[in-house]
């Protein structure tokens, strides 16, 4: 036959723990959602838009290039990556193009995290206009320094902006970031989470004005803009 329980701080204790064991089930749930339904092929769909970017864009011509180190892979677990060098008769510039599946995953695929980690030193950065994806939107502009070998300095420029897909929240979600901010908010919605969000990268391997970043940006954006449209409408 059970024994009762007499003990008050018994009778107070087990219910408070079964109430917290439920709480911490609910969570596990909430943190931790499926995968939205049909979110795969949407995935597919992103991966085939990149895979179709042109290697021929205006003035320039692409040319790929090796991908991101297997250790970053890794750390990303990306969609799709595409590294492209892109040149004309009096300049060149490189394209990182990166789709994770997973929002929280790019934010630690960030020039102020990524850069320093690995010998680079920031110089600073600011936030400048740029026409694409329709009108005129924010990105953001970062200057590193480093010694390479034999002592010679060296420098590199990077625009930078997100795309997210606008569904998942329960409010109207613009589809471009020029930062981190806009990741971490996606992140705060975890179903949107599960959607994933991109990464595009325009760098120069030397200390360029911003205004060298806008150029090309708004010169290859009709090359860009089918893969932006296609991260943003995330699933119909």
């Amino acid at each position: 036959m059970p024994r009762s329980i007499n003990n008050p701080v018994k009778r107070l204790l087990i219910p408070a723990l079964s109430g917290a064991l439920l709480i911490a089930l609910l969570a596990v749930g909430t943190l931790n959602p499926s995968p939205p339904e049909n979110v795969e092929g949407y995935f597919e769909n992103v991966a085939r838009t990149i895979d179709r970017m042109p290697y021929r864009v205006g003035n320039w011509t692409g040319t790929n290039l090796s991908t991101a180190p297997p250790q970053v892979l890794e750390m990303l677990r990306p969609n799709r990556v595409l590294h492209r060098g892109y040149s004309s008769e009096s300049d060149r510039f490189r394209l990182v193009l990166v789709h994770c599946t997973d929002v929280r995953d790019m934010q630690g695929h960030y020039p102020m995290r990524c850069y320093p980690a690995t010998g680079w030193t920031p110089k600073g950065s600011e936030t400048v206009k740029a026409t694409f994806a329709g009108e005129q939107r924010d990105l953001t502009v970062f200057r590193f320094e480093r010694m390479g070998e034999f002592g010679k300095p060296m420098d590199i420029t990077i625009g930078l902006f997100f795309a997210l897909p606008t569904q998942g929240m329960p409010e109207p979600a613009q589809a471009i970031y020029a930062d981190l901010s806009g990741v971490r908010g996606a992140s705060e919605n975890r179903r949107r989470n599960l959607l994933g969000s991109a990464q595009i990268q325009i760098i120069f391997d030397s200390d360029r004005p911003s205004a060298d970043v806008v150029r090309v940006l708004e010169e290859i954006a009709p090359a860009l803009d089918p893969v932006i449209e296609t991260v943003a409408e995330g699933l119909k």
